[in-house]
């Protein structure tokens, strides 16, 4: 096994199909990059670090965990992988192996987590001097998706009572919107799709069906009282959009085989 390190922060294991892992299994997810680099973790004995590099990467890749315990910019995900888990003839391995691998990943995830809470501290630290405003967003996290992305719920009822009065909700109305107009309509329609308010390749943000009515009616009285009444027409649009979507996949869902009825047969007439 091995451990990964997504640049949304999430972590994983993966699992070699043998005894060891091919060449395939470790490099076949950096297809997208121009070059593979590899480096020693000097603080974890036996263990390989793998990851991608390409040039002019995008900033929204940059891979911050990463990037503190290798002490260099990373811009992609990062695998960990002890010793035992490659292949000797590739001459890449320590003539001894320290610990095992219960061990070893013991110890890299203490590491790992050390300097998680590092990075948590200077996140919240950046946020604090970057917010404009006294209201911070607060979001729920959900889980994550298949494709690796954080997946967070928007609660209009759990922000502080400041969030609607000092800016913050005017702000992040305006960000909605933008979101929205650009990409609600390129999304498919799929049975049980949330609302989703904000996405990129690292999180997605959605609002839970019971939330949408007031979300929709918030960011209107927002954009009526600034006049922004071509807002209103697109974010108005949006919702018929969206309440029409679901009464089809109500409708869709509801067709089929009736169902046979429970009960004792009916009688043959000729009894």
């Amino acid at each position: 096994m091995g451990l990964v390190i997504y640049s949304n922060g999430i972590i994983e294991e993966i699992i070699s199909s043998k005894n060891v892992f091919s060449e395939e299994e470790l490099v076949k997810s950096f297809d997208m990059y121009d070059t593979i680099k590899t480096c020693r973790l000097t603080e974890i004995p036996n263990c390989w670090c793998i990851w991608g590099d390409v040039e002019n990467p995008p900033d929204y890749e940059f891979n911050k965990l990463a990037t503190e315990v290798i002490e260099e910019e990373i811009y992609s995900h990062i695998i960990f992988v002890h010793d035992s888990e490659l292949n000797l003839e590739w001459n890449v391995t320590n003539e001894i192996i320290y610990k095992s691998y219960t061990e070893f990943l013991e110890t890299l995830s203490i590491f790992i987590k050390e300097t998680m809470n590092i990075v948590n501290i200077e996140n919240q630290k950046e946020l604090k001097d970057n917010n404009e405003s006294n209201s911070m967003i607060f979001l729920s996290t959900m889980g994550q998706t298949k494709d690796k992305r954080i997946l967070f719920a928007f609660n209009p009822n759990e922000q502080n009572d400041s969030f609607y009065f000092d800016g913050s909700w005017d702000k992040f109305s305006e960000r909605i919107h933008e979101y929205l107009k650009e990409n609600f309509y390129k999304e498919p329609t799929e049975e049980n799709k949330p609302f989703v308010i904000y996405s990129d390749t690292k999180n997605i943000v959605i609002v839970e069906d019971t939330f949408v009515d007031e979300i929709i009616n918030k960011m209107v009285q927002h954009f009526e009282t600034t006049e922004q009444y071509e807002k209103c027409s697109t974010i108005t649009e949006i919702k018929k959009e969206w309440d029409n979507r679901k009464t089809l996949l109500q409708i869709d869902s509801s067709i089929g085989i009736p169902k046979k009825k429970r009960g004792r047969p009916p009688k043959n007439k000729n009894d």
